[in-house]
Order: C-alpha cells, then sequence, then structure tokens
C-alpha cells in the first residue's frame, strides 16, 4: 500500500472515531436533558395540610405568587421599616418568590398558612444550605402578619417545617436574624435556639441547633 494510502486510511480512521465520540456526546447530552425533563415533571413531594383552628397551613405553590409577594412585602415593612418608609416593592418579591418556588422540592419548600377566606397570613421558607458543613438546613424566613402574632402560630409552623426537615433526613439548622429585633431573639431562644458567635466572640444575629430531633421534643412540650 502506498504512504498516501495509508496516509488516508489513517485519516479516515480518525475522522470516524472523533464522529463516534460526538455522536456519543450527543446522546449522552439527551440523555440529560430527558432526565432533566423528567424530574422537572415529576410531581413533588408536599406536606399533607395541617388545620390549626381556623387556619390552614399548607405547601405553597405557584398559584400563591401573587398574595405570597404581598404577604411578604406587607409583613417586612411592619418587622423592618415602619412607619418610616418601606421596602421592596411587589413587583420585586413577585419576581423572587417566582423563582424559588420553581425551585421547590422535598427538602427547598414554602409553607403557607391561610384563613377560611384563603387569605395568607404568614409563611415560612426552609432550604438546605452548604454554607457551613455544620448545618444541613437554612430557616430562611419566617412572617407573620402583626394581628396573628402571638398565638403560637411561629411555633407551629416552626414544628411543621422540623417535621419535614427531619424526615429528609436533615438534622441541624441555622437562621440569621436582626440582632436589634427583640422578639425574633426571644422567640429563637425560646426554641433552644444557640447564639453563633464569630472570630472576635460577638453575636450577629445567628442561631443554630445542631440536632433537630431535640428541637422537635421542645415544640412538641410546648
Amino acid at each position: 500500500m502506498s504512504r498516501q494510502g495509508s496516509h488516508g486510511r489513517a485519516e479516515w480512521q480518525v475522522a470516524t472515531v472523533a464522529g463516534e465520540a460526538t455522536n456519543s456526546h450527543v446522546r449522552f447530552r439527551r440523555l440529560v436533558r430527558r432526565i432533566i425533563r423528567g424530574v422537572r415533571s415529576a410531581p413533588r413531594i408536599l406536606s399533607p395540610p395541617v388545620n390549626i383552628g381556623d387556619l390552614v397551613l399548607r405547601e405553597a405553590t405557584i398559584s400563591d405568587l401573587r398574595p405570597l409577594a404581598e404577604l411578604h412585602v406587607r409583613t417586612f415593612n411592619e418587622t423592618h421599616v415602619e412607619p418610616f418608609g418601606s421596602g421592596p416593592t411587589y413587583s420585586t418579591r413577585e419576581w423572587q418568590w417566582r423563582e424559588k418556588l420553581s425551585e421547590t422540592d422535598a427538602t427547598h419548600f414554602v409553607l403557607v398558612l391561610e384563613t377560611a377566606a384563603t387569605q395568607l397570613v404568614g409563611f415560612i421558607w426552609c432550604h438546605p444550605t452548604n454554607d457551613n458543613p455544620k448545618w444541613a438546613a437554612r430557616l430562611n424566613k419566617i412572617y407573620l402578619l402583626r394581628e396573628y402574632q402571638r398565638r403560637g402560630l411561629g411555633t407551629r409552623m416552626v414544628a411543621a417545617a422540623v417535621d419535614r426537615l427531619l424526615e429528609q433526613g436533615l438534622t441541624s439548622m441555622a437562621l440569621f436574624t436582626e440582632t436589634d429585633n427583640e422578639p425574633a431573639c426571644n422567640f429563637y431562644e425560646q426554641l433552644g435556639g444557640e447564639r453563633q458567635l464569630n472570630e472576635r466572640g460577638e453575636f450577629e444575629g445567628m442561631y443554630g441547633w445542631a440536632d433537630l430531633r431535640k428541637l422537635k421534643d421542645r415544640l412538641t412540650s410546648l
């Protein structure tokens, strides 16, 4: 065989191998897309609704987008800025919650507290965290309208969230609050939250529960 023929055959073999590699890559990408579509279309694991007096604590869905955004604006303003101004707008909160509600699953969830008239009056949002290996989950937000506070409803919302986290194998949790939010600090300390100090020994608003099973026991006794 001539040298030119040998080169041609080698080039054909290289091209064939490259083509097979490309086809394998394309097939792999298609498989990944099918898996992602299957995960996204699979039914999400939902917590069953819980009756709390004349209220219902249930899983938030995308249909709650607008009322949840409105509730967040109102509760944030009541807690942090009134009577001096207002925080983020409805459109901002709606944009934020649209993204978060699309990410919910068994461990990343939002529970809302609803009246018989389907008005949302409170919510709690929890999700896994990789910020610190000591903490498996983060209680990101918990809010109640002012007129529904001091009724034990916050405790019931935390209890439902802790049950959900434990069911999914998440056994520790942390959260952040403002150090001058005395009602919130008192609430978390009543639940056994331990103040987490920075490297200078200062408290900057972080509370932690190293064992959510102990928190569950405490919540059961309250």
